[in-house]
């Protein structure tokens, strides 16, 4: 991701009585990360993560957001440290219902949605990020499935037999 980024953790799972806060027992943690472009999304990508540790989210940006990105979080302690990977990055407070990250929340919202929706419970998470992320760009693809295979291969290495097998 490059350009104007944005990124936020969120928990998945419901609520759990007597829990407050970003401590859970039940529930799993996501990051979310969006690339702006013009006044809309471009790109999401998603990773479940145990902690919401300076490590962890700086292990998922650094994977997905090229260290020059405008990179836009809310004021939470992990993100801090990464400033010295991310010369761009600013920290701005969530706003009240997260209303400085409108874009961002709203594809979070869309995900837990559609979780709820079509899979009631999700034993590996991970796989149902990776295809509600899938899903979610692929929107903005205008050639079908079949297009897009065929200009992939055209621009990459050919594969041999033996390369396949081994």
């Amino acid at each position: 991701m490059k350009g104007k980024v944005e990124v936020d953790e969120t928990a998945v799972g419901g609520q759990e009585e007597g829990v407050v806060g970003r401590k859970n027992n039940k529930k799993k943690l996501v990051v979310f990360a969006i690339e702006r472009q013009g006044k809309g999304i471009s790109r999401l990508y998603g990773k479940v993560i145990k902690r919401s540790s300076a490590n962890e989210l700086g292990a998922f940006m650094k994977t997905n957001i090229e260290p020059t990105a405008y990179v836009k979080t809310d004021v939470w302690t992990g993100y801090k440290p990464l400033k010295k990977d991310f010369e761009n990055l600013i920290q701005v407070p969530s706003g009240r219902k997260g209303e400085n990250f409108p874009d961002l929340h709203r594809a979070i919202m869309g995900f837990k949605g559609w979780l709820r929706g079509m899979h009631h419970h999700a034993e590996h998470l991970q796989s149902y990020v990776n295809e509600y992320t899938y899903r979610f760009n692929r929107n903005n693809m205008k050639t079908g499935i079949f297009e897009n295979l065929i200009n992939k291969m055209m621009v990459s290495e050919p594969y041999t037999y033996k390369m396949i097998i081994s």
